[in-house]
């Protein structure tokens, strides 16, 4: 990279592609659980009968989807911040306060992602099993280290865009411009 214009185009480039995958898992996700619902309606309503497992399987799903779109969101400026500052703010006092709010997300989505792995081991050593017995309860935790490790990608991503309005100032429009999609 021969300067801050190319590592924003570049970190742009690669952060837009995972964004494509994890919305495409975020929507599968959404969509099974629907499905699964709707066919839990059915077996309940229809056949008398309910499986246990359609139900383990649709609540997780939508968490699955959650951690999926914590990223995207994140990206396209749907977090948590005062917009009376950020409205106000501009130039390098922008750049400081996005960094401090990158920062302290990359720090929980290293906490979060640290402690998930901790339950997924210790779930997965018990080999505890869901209500249904049909599925290992790891399995149904794996998207708390998951969602972490994503979140933090797309954390770390915007900590170096942010940078790089340091290095060249210009950047900032781009940098503070919100994806349209």
């Amino acid at each position: 990279m021969r300067n801050a214009s190319e590592m924003v185009k570049w970190i742009d480039r690669a952060i837009e592609a995972i964004d494509r995958g994890v919305v495409m898992l975020g929507l599968i996700s959404v969509s099974g659980s629907a499905s699964l619902l709707f066919i839990g309606v059915i077996a309940r309503y229809i056949f008398d009968r309910t499986y246990a497992v359609v139900e383990d399987l649709s609540v997780n799903l939508v968490i699955w989807a959650v951690m999926f779109f914590g990223g995207p969101v994140f990206r396209r400026g749907g977090h948590v911040s005062m917009e009376f500052f950020a409205e106000k703010l501009h130039g390098f006092k922008k750049a400081i306060q996005q960094l401090i709010i990158c920062t302290v997300l990359l720090f929980i989505c290293v906490i979060i992602f640290w402690k998930g792995t901790e339950i997924v081991q210790m779930i997965y050593q018990s080999g505890k099993a869901t209500h249904s017995g049909e599925l290992k309860e790891w399995y149904l935790k794996l998207p708390i280290p998951t969602g972490g490790a994503l979140f933090a990608v797309y954390a770390l991503g915007e900590m170096v865009r942010i940078i790089c309005v340091f290095i060249d100032p210009k950047l900032s429009a781009r940098v503070f411009s919100s994806p349209t999609q």
